[in-house]
Parts: C-alpha cells; sequence; structure tokens
C-alpha cells in the first residue's frame, strides 16, 4: 500500500513540475512573449517520474527493478530507465518543434 501511495505522490510531483516547468512556458510562447526561459533539467525528470510513479502504483512494495546488495538496476529496471531516456527525448522533440512552429529559435 505505501509503495502504491509513493508511486501517486512520484507521479503527483512529476505533473506538477510539467506543468511549471514546461506548460507555462509553452503558454507563455504562445501568447507571444519575447523571452522564455524553461528547465532543460524537466525534461528528464518529469518522464522517470511518470514511469516510475506508475510502476510503484501498479507493482506497489514489490517491484523489483533492482539489486540491492550489487546497488545495480535488473532487467526490469534498464527497461524503465530506457523509457525514460525514450520519453526525454520525444519530449524535448515535441517541445522544440512546437517553439519552432511559434518562431522561436
Amino acid at each position: 500500500m505505501l509503495g502504491r501511495l509513493l508511486g501517486l505522490l512520484i507521479l503527483a510531483i512529476g505533473l506538477g513540475v510539467l506543468y511549471y516547468f514546461l506548460l507555462l512556458p509553452l503558454q507563455q510562447a504562445q501568447a507571444g512573449v519575447a523571452e522564455i526561459r524553461y528547465s532543460l533539467r524537466a525534461f528528464f525528470f518529469v518522464p522517470f517520474c511518470v514511469v516510475f510513479g506508475l510502476a510503484f502504483m501498479i507493482g506497489g512494495s514489490n517491484l523489483n527493478y533492482r539489486n540491492v546488495q550489487a546497488k545495480s538496476l535488473n532487467p526490469l529496471g534498464w527497461t524503465l530507465f530506457g523509457l525514460v531516456v525514450v520519453l526525454t527525448g520525444l519530449g524535448w522533440w515535441w517541445f522544440d518543434q512546437q517553439f519552432t512552429a511559434l518562431g522561436y529559435v
């Protein structure tokens, strides 16, 4: 139960960061603001929170994503991390396309 609540908290934090650090700057760009600031770290942090938050919500405390003794990821952990990397790249690409379409370089 605690693992699922932790997953929900991680997901909520990720969605909050998505809104504040990525969607608000995009809304500013759509409104024509001359200078926009956004966080590059958010492009990794948001997918990380979404992927691992959902994984913990589904798997709970029994989510076996790492080897505790060896302090390394197991195949599930590497798969989740690979998904984070792919979503990071796709998110950056989409964001860049949106800004390019709005005339920002």
